[in-house]
């Protein structure tokens, strides 16, 4: 019973009818570095979304773009990549 309620959060969909939030979006308030993964192949978040967070705060958001990776498999699409740039975006904070 959870299942169709938990897809419909990770959509972004909200409300009596089900409809997507683009307007939730904050572009302006990314006050802390942040790593983003992400690309083309996940049809649930929308990947436009990603690439305009970080064309409004590129000194803040760090996009990696991974193609063909379906939501949430971002590490499964090349897991040495996806580590290497874990470790360069967080080895400046240590």
């Amino acid at each position: 019973a959870l299942l169709p309620l938990a897809v419909r959060a990770a959509q972004g969909r909200t409300g009596l009818y089900g409809d997507r939030r683009t307007d939730a979006v904050r572009l302006d308030r990314v006050g802390v570095p942040a790593l983003v993964f992400h690309g083309p192949g996940d049809t649930v978040a929308p990947w436009s979304l990603s690439r305009r967070l970080a064309a409004a705060q590129p000194n803040t958001v760090t996009l990696r773009t991974v193609p063909d990776a379906p939501h949430g498999a971002m590490w499964n699409a090349d897991p040495a990549a996806y580590e290497e740039s874990l470790r360069r975006f967080l080895t400046p904070f240590m």
